[in-house]
């Protein structure tokens, strides 16, 4: 994955309108990493547990906007340079 994505700021997830915020676009790519459909949801969701995300099921990330955003944000860092959901996994990781 090569692309670059606009840092995430915790006022994105507290905002309507205007231009799509990038964690949108982070979650994304974690999707199509992970494989879309239901595998991409529990592979995005594995990878934010692994950044940082403290939150459940039920939880926004308005709720705990800099946890959300420190986590985004090192995924962000992340995805340009990996090319596999493998090698993601294994960055965070470690």
């Amino acid at each position: 994955m090569a692309k670059q994505h606009v840092e995430v700021q915790q006022d994105d997830f507290m905002s309507f309108g205007g231009e799509r915020p990038s964690y949108l676009d982070i979650e994304d790519e974690l999707m199509a990493l992970g494989g879309h459909g239901v595998s991409g949801s529990n592979f995005k969701k594995e990878m934010l547990k692994l950044a940082g995300w403290t939150g459940g099921a039920l939880t926004t990330y308005a709720q705990r906007p800099a946890v959300a955003c420190s986590a985004f944000n090192k995924i962000r860092e992340l995805l340009p340079k990996v090319s596999s959901a493998e090698e993601l996994k294994a960055a965070l990781k470690g």
